[in-house]
């Protein structure tokens, strides 16, 4: 009977241990996760920061920022902060697509853009950004990668889902410009 006894407290001891041990995994979690928002914001800040204050790309700290963000919008996404992360993820890719100095890393930076702007929409279909994503896979199409036919495919895709708006009414004009060169657009605009 002692024996028991000696055996139902060791159980008893087991059982407390495991319990307490896995009451401080989870304040961990909630610590790392915590840490984990505040690096995605973190880094998003200090890269803003050097880029439009600096006046320069930082591309490591960019491409630190953007990993981090998709890593946790993919490890988080119903986190209030992650669509927005992930939406200034895929702008981050864009900026280094158009600072890259040669075409290799500007395909790159620009088919990661892409990427990250399919991920927002899949993700976040009702999401405050995703009728943008349209208008940046056109910029990025237009201004980056010179694709006119693909570019005037997600401009329309916006204007379609977004009828009389502003920005639809812009680029209702701006595709009439598509792929014409300097001079056609002068005459087009009526400035020869």
């Amino acid at each position: 009977m002692k024996r028991l006894s000696h055996i139902l407290l060791f159980v008893a001891a087991v059982v407390l241990c495991a319990s307490c041990h896995n009451n401080t995994s989870k304040q961990g979690e909630k610590r790392s996760f915590g840490q984990k928002q505040r690096d995605v914001v973190g880094l998003y800040n200090m890269a803003d920061s050097v880029y439009h204050f600096g006046g320069r790309t930082d591309t490591a700290l960019f491409g630190r920022f953007i990993r981090k963000a998709v890593d946790f919008a993919t490890a988080y996404p119903k986190d209030e902060i992650s669509p927005e992360m992930l939406y200034r993820a895929g702008v981050g890719s864009m900026i280094l697509a158009k600072s890259a100095t040669d075409r290799a890393h500007t395909a790159q930076y620009a088919k990661q853009a892409i990427a990250i702007f399919n991920q927002y929409q899949e993700q976040y279909p009702k999401g405050d950004k995703a009728e943008l994503c349209y208008y940046q896979r056109g910029i990025i199409y237009d201004d980056i990668l010179g694709d006119t036919r693909s570019a005037e495919n997600e401009y329309r895709d916006y204007i379609n889902r977004n009828p009389g708006d502003s920005l639809s009414a812009q680029l209702e004009q701006y595709i009439k410009l598509l792929g014409k060169s300097e001079g056609e657009i002068e005459e087009a605009l009526g400035l020869k």
